[in-house]
């Protein structure tokens, strides 16, 4: 009987380290930790795509001043050609005047087209597709996100059982052993 208690003491006593809590318990660590490590390749994709995005805004800007000093630029040589014209050509009558400025307004408008809109289009397609981009791939992080935390949460139940059914069996072997040697 002295024994048994010996054992019972031993086991009670909080000082004495449980190896099967001590394995269990890094071995969870590791796996919580190794989870870690995918929130922080998500959080990167997602700075990666923040930045392409204010990268894309940013030459889409870009590019509309451009076009805006172009078209400022088109302007004083559409005033400028309207000058020389109705210096050079005093002669020729209002008529041809206006002939000559109408077509040299179709031609800046056709270079303006030729020039502008691909790539006005091109920026809107890209940015559309990165927003697109963007939001499946938050979607697909969050429910990540959720399943990670339901695998850890069961893996934290399961490991929970097993410390638990070990020191049943150890204490279990422990008790017998006692009565045993005694």
């Amino acid at each position: 009987m002295a024994a048994v208690k010996k054992v019972e003491k031993i086991l009670n006593d909080e000082k004495v380290i449980n190896v099967i809590d001590v394995f269990w318990d890094g071995w969870f660590n590791s796996f919580k930790t190794f989870q870690s490590f995918q929130k922080g390749i998500e959080e990167k994709s997602l700075q990666a795509l923040e930045r392409q995005k204010e990268l894309i805004q940013a030459t889409s800007e870009q590019f509309t001043r451009l076009e805006e000093e172009a078209k400022k630029l088109i302007a004083e040589w559409n005033s400028n050609i309207q000058d020389v014209l109705e210096n050079a050509l005093p002669d020729f009558g209002v008529q041809n005047f206006a002939e000559w400025t109408d077509k040299f307004e179709e031609v800046e408008q056709k270079v303006e087209a030729l020039a502008f809109s691909p790539s006005k289009k091109t920026f809107e397609a890209l940015s559309k597709s990165q927003a697109e981009l963007e939001s499946a791939l938050k979607e697909a992080i969050k429910q990540q996100q959720n399943n990670r935390d339901e695998v850890v949460d069961a893996i934290g139940e399961y490991v929970d059982q097993l410390k638990q059914t070990q020191n049943g069996v150890l204490n279990t072997l422990e008790l017998n052993n006692a009565l045993l040697v005694k």
